[in-house]
């Protein structure tokens, strides 16, 4: 049945290229068949434009190729090429008569920029792109530009900011009875769940995700979908569910929804494939992972592998080979991730993208309150509104100028608290003054789990502690509680934050992400949001008013 379904496509993608090259049909409408046939078949898409560009027909213009070329590549999720290529298409004068397609470009280099960590980019090419939406009415490319905004939010340490603009796109779209809307509140439904994970909300990822497949059903209904897309966004969903579900306990359902994934046609692809990685990993499933990753390295090898996917590829390899005993491959796999995330390091450029994020939001607010005030009062009191306008720009300067101010006075002071409150700990924890049992117990299973480094290990938690000590589980979380005045895992998250304070003093040429790894941490967002829940800085900002204090001393 699935070779009949792609032999269809592939004649009926061969018949367009033969019209195109004669010049017999708009060029209209073979974008529109084009981009209907990307989500299934974007090689083949590809070649069509090759065969487009090399026959010189003029059916498709300069920037529709490019345009279109980009849409493609996004689906490989190949972005440095998808930045080429929309960046391409921006380029040429004649996109500015048409605002969808230029709003299409704008989205897709926002989406690809903050892929590369490029956020500075990624917000500017949003803001531009947030414009044409509303002026245009354009429901569906609002809600993906604000998706990602939101995954810039998130990748820059504003966790609140990034979960407020996904329930804005699920709580005004889910009632929507356009398939495109729909599809973006899918995707804001699919960013959500992957945080809740990272932050370690598996029940609440568990539930998002059943209120996925809702979405995903509600689309099917209404019809208008391209071929193939809810079957991949229910291999997404069922991937996700599984991850979620595992980690939450509840084995039989991850399995269950892993046997939902593997029954989706985008499971038989291997770029499919990769998105059921975090079951497979957690499940301790060592062979298949590498079962699925070894047709990746072939498809990742054609575009740029300096980035994300590239580095979780070879994270995930690292973590298989050494869950199956071979350690010295899997700390070779590890190594080449890092060297990846180096890289990738000397592309951020995370602070003035900060005060970009902060830009677009007063934008957003100001911008309700101008259209709220044009609707009912436009032509009574347009004089008015023009000078309160301006009254209302110059406060939001003078507050912006002194926030940043206070911010920086705030980092300095922060910085210093961390080092005062890492000594006064050190200080308390090996006091010998207490003379009760229960203390001397504490402080000898405390000096155990930090000399020995046990927290390093991602999977360390209360069990750990059991084995490592021989102290019984009731007995660790009782110690911990009653003089660390903390959760277990919140005690074990505070001494690879604690850790990490010191590798960051020792070794101020590490990246951020080394630091992380270094600790325990499997993901960087996680480790962000630790050490920014302890200290209420990022450690960036850490490192960054360290470095400014040494310079000042040595001056």
């Amino acid at each position: 049945m699935k070779f009949r379904i792609f032999t269809i496509l592939f004649i009926y993608l061969l018949s367009i290229t033969s019209v195109v090259i004669a010049g017999e049909t708009d060029g209209r409408t073979i974008a529109n068949d084009l981009r209907q046939a990307i989500v299934s078949k974007p090689d083949s898409v590809l070649e069509i434009l090759d065969k487009i560009e090399n026959s010189k027909s003029e059916i498709l213009s300069s920037y529709q190729v490019d345009l279109l070329r980009g849409l493609a590549y996004n689906e490989k999720r190949m972005f440095s090429l998808v930045d080429r290529y929309s960046s391409k298409a921006l380029l040429a004068d004649s996109i500015n008569n048409h605002p969808k397609e230029k709003l299409n470009a704008l989205t897709l280099q926002s989406v690809a920029r903050s892929f590369f960590g490029n956020y500075q980019g990624c917000i500017e090419s949003a803001i531009e792109a947030m414009k044409i939406a509303r002026e245009t009415g354009n429901k569906a490319a609002e809600y993906n530009i604000l998706t990602t905004m939101a995954k810039a939010s998130f990748a820059m340490g504003n966790r609140t900011q990034g979960y407020d603009y996904l329930d804005k796109i699920i709580s005004s779209g889910a009632s929507s009875d356009d398939a495109r809307v729909l599809a973006n509140v899918s995707a804001a439904y699919g960013v959500k769940i992957v945080e809740l994970y990272t932050d370690d909300r598996f029940s609440d990822g568990l539930a998002e995700g059943y209120k996925r497949l809702a979405i995903i059903d509600k689309i099917d209904k209404t019809g208008g979908a391209p071929g193939g897309f809810t079957d991949q966004q229910r291999a997404y969903a069922y991937a996700r569910i599984a991850s979620c579900a595992e980690r939450a306990g509840k084995f039989s359902e991850a399995s269950k929804a892993y046997n939902s994934f593997i029954n989706t046609d985008y499971a038989q692809y291997p770029m499919g494939r990769a998105y059921i990685m975090d079951y497979l990993l957690d499940s301790h499933q060592w062979k298949r992972v590498l079962e699925f990753t070894a047709p990746l390295y072939p498809i990742l090898a054609k575009g740029d592998t300096i980035n994300g996917d590239y580095q979780s590829l070879l994270t995930s390899d690292g973590r298989a080979q050494a869950g199956l005993g071979n350690y010295r491959e899997g700390y070779g796999l590890i190594q080449r991730a890092s060297a990846i995330q180096d890289s990738l390091y000397i592309r951020e450029k995370n602070s003035y993208a900060q005060e970009l994020a902060t830009v677009f939001v007063l934008n957003e607010k100001e911008l309700e309150l101008v259209n709220s005030q044009a609707q009912s009062q436009r032509r009574k009191i347009l004089l008015i509104a023009s000078f309160g306008i301006v009254m209302l720009v110059v406060v939001i300067l003078i507050l912006t100028i002194r926030a940043y101010s206070l911010s920086i006075k705030r980092q300095k002071l922060a910085a210093r608290q961390i080092d005062e409150l890492l000594a006064m700990h050190k200080m308390t924890t090996m006091s010998s003054e207490e003379e009760k049992a229960d203390f001397r117990v504490f402080t000898e299973m405390q000096r155990h789990i930090v000399e020995e480094g046990l927290f390093k290990s991602p999977d360390f938690n209360r069990d750990g502690i059991v084995e490592a000590t021989g102290i019984s589980r009731a007995k660790v979380s009782q110690l911990i509680e009653r003089f660390a005045k903390e959760s277990v895992n919140d005690y074990i998250n505070r001494l690879r934050v604690e850790y990490s304070v010191q590798m960051i003093n020792e070794h101020p040429n590490w990246t951020i992400d080394a630091i992380a790894e270094s600790c325990g941490y499997v993901r960087r967002a996680t480790y962000y949001n630790h050490f920014n829940r302890l200290y209420g800085i990022t450690p960036a900002q850490y490192r960054k008013e360290r470095e400014k204090t040494k310079l000042q001393s040595s001056d």
